[in-house]
């Protein structure tokens, strides 16, 4: 069987022996994505009585409240967390320790109703009580679902933890078509960034002969040209391209299982987008969606590419900086740093200092070892901000 061409549906708990030389399986039980999956919700349920569900005040007046109908109908104890915010809630030290202040004790199962935010938090709680999660997902945003790491806000810093997969993934296209807008363009934003994700990691493994799998590469290409193949349909709301997107986004996040961490799905744009977000939360500001950034991240490292390959050939297929803008632009996703509120200053130390968010080898610590960063990063800030 063709690894890379495999069906979602035969995701759950497969493992098998890779031509990269190692053994990938899946850490995820149970996948179901379709119209009306919040109704299978109970088959996957079977082994569990009490259930606890976390939403915030948006998802659970979209999502929630219907899943604690669901669930109730078939008598199963049901209790549950609200968190509130006013804008965006955040992923921190506060929303968990609500969370673990609100979880009975006799909790068997932990399900939340959203997207990354909420996902990132039940993730952290299911690791830390050594309970099994589901998530339902609100919206195509990101490809964080079907990971097993967290990204929170700790002592007001970005961090990744590496956690455990859901247990089960509940994606229904009835809730999902109906997100905001700019949550289907942050999905699609998000996917776009594989391009030099992707970039990266064939770039440290000619370099520095890093760890390359084909086959999860193959998976990701293949997840991202199934989101170009139906962009119209995203941003028009067509339940298929929906799912497309939110299959997509789910692959990605299992070609990530399959290596053992981010490398097929997260790069310098990623860097880049984590630099923006942790600089507006530590004035206090409220940062653009994810995988709204990573769409502006990748634009900006796909062009940083050719400044470095113009000044010293790579010898690597390079991101075709004009493409990917021009992909991201049909979908109404901002191709500017300006577009999404980062000023010159930011955007050019982040150029700068991005790439010390994780010790990962991306274009941007190869321009530092060649000595051009500095050079290319005024040249790009130059380009953006005349």
């Amino acid at each position: 069987m063709d690894i890379s061409q495999i069906e979602l549906k035969n995701v759950p708990c497969i493992e098998f022996d890779c031509t990269c030389g190692r053994t990938h399986k899946s850490g995820i039980k149970h996948i179901s994505v379709g119209s009306g999956s919040i109704q299978s919700l109970p088959f996957y349920l079977k082994d569990f009585k009490n259930v606890f569900i976390v939403s915030d005040n948006n998802t659970y007046e979209v999502c929630g409240k219907n899943v604690i109908s669901v669930l109730e109908e078939q008598g199963y104890s049901v209790s549950q967390c609200t968190l509130f915010s006013k804008g965006f809630l955040v992923p921190d030290e506060k929303a968990l320790g609500s969370i673990l202040v609100e979880i009975p004790s006799d909790t068997d199962i932990l399900i939340g109703t959203g997207s990354g935010t909420i996902n990132d938090l039940c993730r952290m709680i299911s690791y830390k009580c050594h309970i099994p999660y589901i998530i339902v997902a609100t919206a195509p945003s990101m490809d964080g679902y079907a990971s097993s790491v967290s990204s929170l806000i700790v002592k007001e810093s970005k961090q990744t933890f590496e956690t455990v997969f859901p247990y089960a993934i509940i994606a229904d296209t009835d809730v999902l078509k109906d997100a905001p807008l700019n949550m289907l363009q942050a999905g699609f934003g998000d996917i776009m960034g594989k391009v030099t994700a992707l970039a990266d990691w064939r770039l440290s493994h000619r370099i520095n002969d890093e760890y390359y799998c084909d086959t999860s590469v193959a998976l990701v290409n293949r997840a991202m040209q199934k989101c170009i193949d139906n962009l119209y349909g995203i941003v028009k709301r067509s339940p298929d391209a929906i799912k497309a997107l939110i299959e997509a986004l789910i692959i990605s996040g299992v070609a990530m299982g399959f290596v053992g961490n981010s490398r097929p799905a997260s790069g310098a744009e990623h860097h880049l987008a984590h630099y923006w977000e942790t600089d507006a939360l530590s004035k206090g500001q409220e940062h653009n969606l994810h995988g709204i950034s990573v769409g502006v991240g990748t634009v900006v490292i796909s062009r940083l590419y050719n400044f470095v390959n113009n000044f010293k050939p790579i010898g690597l297929e390079i991101p075709d900086s004009k493409y990917v803008e021009y992909m991201l632009a049909r979908a109404g996703v901002p191709v500017s740093p300006l577009e999404i509120g980062i000023t010159k200053s930011v955007f050019h130390r982040s150029l700068l200092k991005a790439m010390e968010i994780r010790p990962r080898f991306t274009i941007l610590r190869y321009a530092a070892q060649i000595g051009i960063l500095e050079e290319i990063a005024s040249s790009i800030t130059s380009f953006y901000y005349k």
